[in-house]
């Protein structure tokens, strides 16, 4: 096995450095140059482009310098001024638009000011959809404003407004982008007979700087027209190279910049009222807290969290786990999904830990006619702090820090009716640091630190890792590295007989890959080794360990659009996987996938996959020394996705699975719509149903008296899911907005026949039965969830808002497995149902703002 991890090895060696590199000739831009201009008077951000300085940027007298030595030169008025044609990213990359577009840039004291005239020979065909804040365009037209401030050519903040003037703004770090990343500045649009006029005023505050006489940053301006679907930009960005921040302009003539004082809180007040159906009592919830952003220093800003409120929060997507492996859930609570992309790499950050509960209450603490009457779901969060920030020279460093309370469970004794309380989660402290040095060609290195505290009674964690990411000159190759340590530290136990003195566990994981990440063709390769102690899951996710993975492809891209199509890609590659204790194999397998875009914007997926010969599945059996021999299968599927300019669009997705050797047949078939009815209304659907048939599964483990394992045993099941989503949106103003949110999850699982797991991974006859002693199924499952939300949000002024929220929760578990729909919506509904509603108003101070209204009065 050793053997064959060094001739891979060796053949990755080979493939990425040594053969001949076959590099197309590409053509090359140049980064452009705009120059910004200092204004004594701030415009009127209103969409209209009549100030002074818009409309007279040359006329000295109404303008302030901020520093003597500038100088200005009237012969260079494109300096200033940036009007003309950008260039297609897509769909016909390295091409001119269609449309013309000009720019101007101007500075004082509080902010940065642009103005965009984006002009448009046929006004009236200008998409103004509504959206959410943070929708993108949602198939409207927008422009993209951006800013590298330090010049890394890897970090930036992009500010996006659409034709309807709703608001979008991200954040690119050197881990990557950050869609959550929120901050409060000013824009307005206006349709013209020219076009569409955009306004934006960045205040210094939203943004992080050097200190400097000078300064030059790194910048960029996009340009989405929705009817053509181009996607335009000033500075080129090249399909066919790799990177976007490095392909940026510059913007040069800021003087005089000083980073302010940045200072904002968020109070908020907020009111939760639950009850559930039959219950005699609303219970009824007041709250208050706030979020403060404090800046330190010119580079870093301090968020921190007093008394956390979630209770509008959407609803997890639960599902019925059928699986070895832990579901993941999304995370929607706002302080872990803002600024929090230096802390997601690799999955050693899964923010969902915070506030889970982590300790299953056991049966051992019972006693005699003792029982549960409550088991917490969940541990309450005291406070969160979060300290992100990146320097002058490109070091980023994230701190969070997070503290829940202790929980408790109750038991009853049923004979006397006393209770007792045990304690299930004690106080814990959650803590990571994150700290990464951008490196030139877009390339990093870091370090990450994650510690989990819970008192010398209970056990402790620590994870430490290293990361890398290599680029060369060109951006046209790559390599990757990751190590990491996980350190789990378990205190003494004591029983009736012996003592366990305290010990640590380590565990370790090491990954590498690298290849060609730029031009037509492309090839990647990576090893992946993870020990079987190793255990990052106090803070972190992973969803198993003790294996050794190692894959390659290779794939061919094409960009430059023809009279079929706008660009296509191709892939094909190769994995396999080890057992890391034995070195054992798991299994192999042979995949390709494509995807090609027409002109007509239709776009067309496909998938295939194949695993020959034996594969062996050491998760499924849930137990040590068990393992399931699975038969070779194939598997392949299609995605049909209509041109989503339009107002009503979809996508269609068909796919199987297969293994001849047991018979076994799954088929997988969803839709999803959305229909566009106004430039304010949405509604989007999407339904799906998977029929797995004969499928091989663990169903459960029978114990001998003395607890060791007696029979593992696997059923024949048919599992049948069905899952209908429904989203409507309604948009009173880009500032308000109705959202509807529904979805229903339904799972049967019937057993026919049931089998006894040999240690040799075959499946044998049992005697085991799974019928009670009221002539039940016992492993038969018929579940169901579904969730309907209703939500308002209000922006009364930037950065405040007033939100309402009211949601429905119902779900059901049974052995129906064979009810058909109609009888299952029966079943469901009489369940008892949990409703609640919430309102929270929130409002937002800055200490700058405040400042700078006070100097007026």
């Amino acid at each position: 096995m050793l053997s064959l991890i060094n001739n891979f090895t060796k053949f990755c060696i080979v493939f990425f450095i040594c053969i001949p590199h076959i590099i197309n000739a590409q053509q090359q831009h140049s980064r452009k140059n705009i120059y910004a201009w200092p204004s004594a008077d701030a415009p009127k951000i209103d969409g209209i482009l009549d100030d002074q300085v818009w409309s007279d940027p040359y006329n000295l007298n109404d303008l302030t310098a901020g520093n003597t030595t500038m100088l200005f030169d009237k012969k260079e008025d494109n300096k200033y001024i940036s009007e003309g044609y950008f260039i297609q990213n897509s769909p016909n990359n390295n091409t001119l638009s269609s449309q013309k577009s000009k720019i101007q840039i101007a500075y004082d004291n509080y902010a940065i000011y642009i103005s965009a005239q984006l002009y448009d020979t046929a006004p009236d065909s200008i998409r103004t959809n509504m959206g959410e804040r943070d929708s993108g365009g949602n198939g409207g037209d927008f422009f993209i404003a951006s800013f590298d401030t330090y010049n890394t050519q890897q970090d930036a903040y992009e500010f996006v407004v659409s034709a309807s003037g709703v608001q979008s703004d991200r954040i690119q770090g050197t881990s990557g982008w950050d869609g959550n990343w929120n901050e409060i500045w000013s824009s307005a649009v206006k349709v013209n007979e020219d076009g569409w006029a955009v306004e934006m005023a960045i205040p210094y505050r939203a943004l992080r700087m050097p200190n400097g006489n000078e300064q030059i940053w790194g910048v960029n301006f996009g340009r989405v027209i929705a009817r053509t679907g181009e996607v335009t930009y000033w500075n080129p960005i090249d399909a066919n190279k790799s990177g976007y921040v490095n392909q940026f302009g510059t913007l040069r003539g800021l003087y005089d910049l000083t980073p302010p004082l940045r200072l904002s809180l968020s109070p908020y007040i907020s009111n939760v009222a639950m009850s559930k159906q039959g219950a005699e009592q609303v219970a009824n919830t007041f709250s208050g807290g706030a979020d403060i952003k404090v800046g330190l220093g010119q580079s870093f800003t301090l968020d921190v969290s007093l008394v956390p409120d979630f209770s509008q929060v959407q609803a997890d997507n639960e599902v019925l786990n059928l699986s070895a492996y832990e579901v993941q859930y999304g995370e929607f609570r706002e302080f872990f999904t803002q600024g929090t992309t230096i802390f997601n790499k690799h999955n050693q950050f899964y923010s969902r830990r915070i506030g889970q509960n982590h300790f299953t209450s056991s049966d051992n603490l019972l006693l005699e006619n003792e029982s549960y009457k409550y088991k917490p779901t969940d541990a309450p969060i005291v406070n969160n702090t979060k300290l992100t920030g990146i320097t002058e020279k490109g070091l980023g460093i994230g701190i969070l820090n997070s503290i829940t309370n202790e929980t408790y469970a109750i038991i009853e004794d049923s004979v006397t009716g006393e209770r007792r309380e045990v304690m299930a989660d004690p106080l814990t402290n959650f803590n990571m640091i994150s700290i990464e040095q951008s490196l030139p060609n877009n390339s990093k290195v870091g370090v990450m630190n994650n510690n989990v505290y819970r008192g010398d009674d209970y056990k402790s964690s620590n994870v430490s890792s290293l990361d890398m990411q290599l680029f060369d000159r060109t951006n046209t190759y790559k390599l990757n590295a990751f190590g990491s340590l996980s350190q789990e530290f378990f205190p003494s136990e004591y029983t009736e007989t012996e003592e366990i003195s305290s010990y640590t566990l380590l565990g370790h994981k090491i990954s590498t890959s690298g290849g060609k990440v730029s031009g037509n063709w492309r090839y990647w390769g990576s090893l992946n080794i993870e020990s079987d102690t190793y255990n990052p899951n106090d803070m972190g996710y992973n969803s198993s360990n003790n294996e050794i993975y190692a894959s390659t492809d290779v794939s061919y891209h094409e960009f430059i659009a023809t009279n079929f199509y706008q660009k296509y890609w191709l892939r094909l590659g190769y994995n396999q996987n080890w057992l890391y204790s034995t070195k054992d194999n798991i299994t192999k397998r042979i995949w390709g996938d494509g995807y090609l875009l027409f002109n007509n914007f239709w776009s067309f997926n496909f998938d295939m996959a194949y695993h020959p010969g034996l594969s062996y599945d050491y998760f499924g059996p849930r137990e040590e020394g068990y393992y399931f021999k699975e038969y070779a299968s194939n598997n392949g599927g299609i995605t049909i996705t209509s041109d989503d300019r339009q107002k009503y669009y979809g996508s269609l997705r068909l796919s199987y699975w297969n293994r001849p050797e047991y018979q076994q047949l799954d088929n997988y078939i969803s839709y999803s719509q959305t229909y566009r009815a106004t430039d304010r209304f949405d509604l989007t659907h999407s339904v799906s149903w998977n029929n797995q048939r004969d499928e091989k599964g663990y169903t459960t483990t029978l114990y001998t008296s003395n607890g060791s394992v007696d029979q593992v045993i696997y059923g024949n099941r048919d599992v049948k899911t069905f899952e209908n989503n429904i989203t409507s949106k309604y948009y009173f103003t880009p500032k308000m907005s109705l959202k509807l949110r529904l979805r229903h999850y339904w799972r049967r699982v019937n057993y026919d026949e049931f089998y006894q797991l040999s240690k040799e991974g075959d499946l044998f006859p049992t005697d085991y039965t799974d019928i009670d002693e009221n002539g039940n199924p016992i492993q038969n499952t018929n579940y169901n969830t579904f969730d309907l939300e209703m939500s308002y949000s209000w922006e009364f002024l930037p950065g405040s808002f007033l939100t309402a929220m009211w949601r429905n929760e119902l779900g059901s578990s049974s052995y129906n497995a064979d009810y058909n729909f109609s009888q299952n919506m029966q079943e469901m509904w009489t369940e008892p149902q949990l409703n609640t509603v919430s309102i929270r108003l929130t409002y937002f101070l800055d200490y700058q703002q405040l400042k700078k209204q006070l100097s007026r009065i």
